[in-house]
């Protein structure tokens, strides 16, 4: 009986300078180069952070709809709704910082990012509305604002004191609203969005925690006119500055929630929107990313794809331009092997020496 030849699927979020798509094409080519006997499949992924958009247009051939919205700062940029259609359902997808990204404000205004604004998210939205999709996919990661989503729910109409947040959330209502965030940090607590300012971008504590009472204040607004549910089985309110995701974008993803919308990784989203959750039985499986370190072993493309697999026994590699995760992390994970370039290697050159170790000729 002839061998059937092994087929590896290449998953990358990107390789140093180099995109998701530039990323996953370089290294499957150098894989192939190597194991000519395999079917070498390249695909890109997102996290839901900066770019998410751009690269589920490319993937899934989407539209891009050029609009203007306003800047965390107030001055206009520019902006683009990547529109979708597949089996009949249009859907937009969104990718927050374009409106609201870190790269629009300087490294010294984000030392206290207090008075920016989310206000542009709610222009995307309102934008993205108008072009009469059926589902609208929001991709919120790391933003310049911390808001809790304020600006974006006043953009919609909740009114300076939010007392119209309740007729905005029912405007909302059937708007089949998706969020897809990179974490799942809540908006309040010591593991909440203003946390993590300090953890992961260096803001000093005493502005996050003065961002922390802000957001406090916020919340308490918000439950003052739009009460919490009750949970079924405790009978106590269910809080939405709590849920996860919530925190995602500095509070962005708490004002999506308050419009209704469901929350979903954004990495375990794509898994499905792209179809790759399917094409991993049967395959190896290749993560591409720049750092295989501590935070993408919890979230993010590599941790989701990774959990992914490991549920269907597929085995995983992954290839990395920096790799800070030690042998028993990643088999905790499913990853069998994690190779970096050796010296005056690139991507290319890497993948394709992995494969003789992965996909040997057969005999």
């Amino acid at each position: 009986m002839a061998q059937r030849s092994p087929r590896v699927v290449v998953v990358a979020d990107g390789f140093g300078e180099l995109g998701p798509h530039e990323a996953a094409e370089q290294a499957a080519a150098g894989w192939s180069a190597t194991a000519t006997h395999a079917t070498v499949e390249a695909h890109a992924s997102h996290d839901g952070g900066a770019g998410f958009a751009e690269a589920v247009a490319r993937a899934l051939g989407g539209a891009i709809h050029p609009v203007v919205v306003p800047g965390p700062t107030g001055g206009e940029v520019p902006a683009g709704i990547a529109l979708v259609e597949r089996d009949g359902t249009r859907t937009a997808y969104l990718d927050t910082a374009q409106a609201c990204g870190r790269h629009l404000v300087d490294t010294e205004s984000l030392r206290d990012p207090g008075g920016m604004t989310s206000a542009g998210v709610g222009a995307l939205l309102t934008a993205a509305r108008g072009t009469g999709v059926d589902r609208i996919v929001v991709g919120v990661g790391p933003l310049a604002c911390h808001d809790g989503g304020l600006g974006l729910l006043q953009a919609l109409g909740a009114g300076e004191d939010l007392e119209r947040l309740p007729e905005v959330r029912q405007e909302w209502a059937g708007a089949n609203l998706v969020l897809a965030a990179t974490t799942e940090a809540t908006l309040l607590g010591f593991n909440g969005s203003s946390a993590l300012l300090t953890e992961d971008f260096g803001v000093a504590p005493a502005v996050t925690q003065r961002l922390e009472g802000e957001l406090g204040r916020l919340s308490d607004r918000v439950n003052q006119v739009m009460p919490p549910v009750k949970e079924l089985l405790t009978g106590l309110p269910r809080r939405p500055e709590r849920e996860l995701g919530s925190g995602t974008g500095g509070g962005v993803g708490y004002a999506l929630q308050l419009l209704g919308a469901r929350t979903v990784p954004g990495a375990r989203l794509l898994l499905d929107e792209l179809g790759l959750r399917d094409r991993l039985p049967g395959s190896l499986l290749v993560l591409v990313t720049t750092a295989y370190d501590g935070a993408t072993v919890h979230d993010g493309v590599v941790a989701e794809t990774a959990k992914a697999a490991l549920d269907t026994a597929t085995p995983t590699v992954v290839l990395a331009a920096e790799v800070a995760v030690g042998r028993r992390e990643g088999m905790a994970l499913g990853v069998s092997g994690s190779y970096e370039p050796r010296a005056g290697e690139d991507l290319h050159a890497t993948a394709a020496r992995v494969a003789r170790t992965w996909t040997p000729p057969p005999q």
